[in-house]
């Protein structure tokens, strides 16, 4: 990397920054906020602000904060994925297997 040879990650140079006001924003051009729990959603601002959800909130609290978020129309970087639920139907039913005839379960050869 030192040498500049082909094949290396290049070096970070002075070219890299981004102008000083995009620094620290989403790529949206928004700010983020970091959002722990439902409540925390009164204080954003949905038109200059977008809502990081903190990696600590468990999947009750997220749905909660994605539900609250939606009804105040606010953007969500992380909503996360929610499990599909799926109904039991009798195709999901494990079937037992069909009974082989007897020659092929015990591995003797018929003649």
């Amino acid at each position: 990397m030192r040498l500049g040879m082909r094949g290396w990650p290049r070096t970070v140079k002075v070219g890299y920054k981004r102008r000083r006001s995009e620094r620290g924003l989403h790529p949206s051009g928004l700010t983020e906020i970091l959002v722990r729990r439902p409540a925390d959603l009164e204080k954003v601002d949905p038109k200059t602000q977008i809502v990081k959800i903190s990696h600590t909130v468990g999947e009750r609290k997220r749905i909660a904060i994605v539900e609250r978020a939606e009804a105040l129309e606010i953007t969500i970087a992380n909503p996360g994925t929610r499990k599909p639920e799926t109904p039991v139907t009798e195709e999901l039913v494990v079937k037992e297997p069909e009974a082989k005839s007897e020659g092929a379960t015990t591995g003797e050869k018929s003649e």
